[in-house]
C-alpha cells in the first residue's frame, strides 16, 4: 500500500479486462506503467507490423525492447522523433512528415510539441499539441487507426508540457476540424503507489472524464496523475491544416505547483520515509526542509493532508533566509487537512517548506498532500 492505503495489485482493468502493469524499470514510476500494456494490446489487436511498418511518434518503445522481443513483428516500425538521435530514428518534424500509415502510435509525446522540452527551444505555443494530433489524423490512411496518450486533468501549462483538460481536448474538434465521430476516449486516474522510484507498484483505475477534472500533474504523485487514451480512426478526407476555426481565449492554464509534494522533490530529509510515505519522528528536530524556490509577488494556496501516528507536536512553516524569516506557520498536534492562502507582496527568494518536531515522543507522520500553488 502507498499513502492512500489502496491495494497495489499486479494488474489494472482496461474496459473490464485485466492487463498487467509494466514492470520494466525505465520510467516505470510514471504513467508508462499502464501506457505500455495499453499500447501493446492495441498493436496486437490491429496485427500491426505483420505486412508493413507502423509509425511511432516519439522514440519510446526503444526503451522497452524486452516487450517487442515477445512479438517480433512489433519491431517493424518507423520512428519519428524530431530531436532524439538514435539508430533508425528519423529526425524530422511531425508537421513536415507526409507519408501515410495504416497504424500510428504516440505515447505521451504530443503534449511536449511546441513546448520548451527535449530539444525544443521555443515555448508558449499552447495549442501546438492539438495541431500535432490533427496532423496524426491526417497521416492516417483511410480507415487507419492511431492511439495517442496524453496527461489529462486540470488544464496546465508546465513549461515543458501541456496537460490536457476536457475543454482543451474539445478544441481538437471545435477549432481544429477533426471529426468528433473519428475519436473515442478512455480515461485513467492514479489512485496510489509505493512511495519510492525503484519500479514502484501503482494503482490506476479507469474512470469517466468528469472524474478527472481535479487531477494535477506531479501532485500528489510524480508525473501524470491522470491520462487520456485517444483512439482515432480516419473517416473521410484529410482535415485542412489551417489556423484554428475559433479562438478560446477564456481557457485558464494553471501553472505548475511551486512545491508539488514532499516525496519526489529535493527536500532535505534527515530520516528516510518508508514505502507508505511515513517519516520516523522519534525525537525533536527537522522532519524535512527545502527545497528552495523563488516566488514572485502573488497569492499562493498551501494545501496539506497530514497523518500522525502516535503523539507529537510539530510546526509546518513557510520560510525564507534559511529558515530565519517565517512567512507562514501552523502548529500540528494531530492528523488534519488544511488549506490556507498566503500573500507574498515582493519577490521572495529561497522559499522553503519546513516541518519541525518539538516534542521527544516517538511517532510517525506522512503527507499524502502537500502543495504550494499560485492562485
Amino acid at each position: 500500500m502507498g499513502f492512500a492505503d489502496m491495494p497495489l495489485l499486479n494488474y489494472f482493468l482496461y474496459d473490464c479486462q485485466p492487463l498487467p502493469y509494466n514492470q520494466l524499470p525505465y520510467g516505470n514510476c510514471s504513467e508508462r506503467t499502464i501506457e505500455l500494456p495499453i499500447a501493446m494490446r492495441y498493436l496486437q489487436e490491429t496485427m500491426t507490423g505483420t505486412d508493413r511498418p507502423y509509425l511511432e511518434i516519439g522514440n519510446v518503445l526503444a526503451n522497452y525492447e524486452e516487450l517487442l522481443a515477445k512479438q517480433p513483428t512489433l519491431a517493424n516500425r518507423i520512428v519519428l522523433d524530431k530531436f532524439e538521435e538514435a539508430p533508425g530514428v528519423l529526425n524530422v518534424d511531425l508537421m513536415d512528415y507526409d507519408t501515410k500509415h495504416k497504424t500510428i502510435l504516440c505515447l505521451s509525446t504530443v503534449e511536449h510539441i511546441g513546448q520548451h522540452a527535449y530539444g525544443e527551444n521555443k515555448s508558449g505555443d499552447r495549442e501546438a499539441p492539438l495541431r500535432a494530433i490533427r496532423r496524426i489524423y491526417n497521416l492516417l490512411e483511410p480507415d487507419g487507426t492511431a492511439l495517442v496518450t496524453v496527461p489529462f486533468g486540470q488544464l496546465m501549462d508546465i513549461g515543458w508540457l501541456i496537460q490536457f483538460s476536457g475543454e482543451y481536448m474539445d478544441l481538437l474538434f471545435d477549432s481544429y476540424g477533426v471529426p468528433r465521430e473519428a475519436a473515442s476516449f478512455t480515461y485513467f486516474r492514479k489512485q496510489d503507489m509505493d512511495i519510492h522510484l525503484n519500479t514502484p507498484r501503482q494503482a490506476w483505475i479507469q474512470c469517466e472524464r468528469a472524474d478527472m477534472a481535479e487531477a494535477t500533474f506531479d501532485s500528489p504523485f510524480m508525473f501524470a496523475n491522470g491520462i487520456a487514451v485517444l483512439r482515432l480512426r480516419k473517416i473521410g478526407q484529410d482535415v485542412h491544416e489551417t489556423a484554428a476555426l475559433m479562438s478560446r481565449d477564456d481557457l485558464v492554464y494553471r501553472p505548475a505547483a511551486a512545491i508539488p509534494n514532499v516525496y519526489f522533490t529535493p527536500f532535505v530529509r534527515p530520516f528516510a520515509f518508508d514505502k507508505n510515505g511515513y517519516f520516523p519522528a522519534h525525537r525533536s528536530g527537522y522532519v524535512f526542509y527545502g527545497h528552495p524556490v523563488s516566488l514572485p509577488p502573488n497569492r499562493y494556496r498551501l494545501e496539506a493532508t497530514i497523518e500522525i501516528s502516535g503523539s507529537g507536536s510539530f510546526s509546518l512553516e513557510l520560510t525564507t533566509a534559511n529558515g530565519r524569516n517565517t512567512i507562514w506557520s501552523r502548529k500540528l498536534t494531530g492528523s488534519e487537512t488544511l488549506q490556507d492562502e498566503i500573500s507574498i507582496d515582493g519577490e521572495a527568494m529561497d522559499v522553503e517548506l519546513r516541518c519541525y518536531k518539538h516534542s521527544a515522543w516517538a511517532c510517525h507522520l506522512r503527507f499524502p498532500k502537500l502543495t504550494l500553488t499560485a492562485v
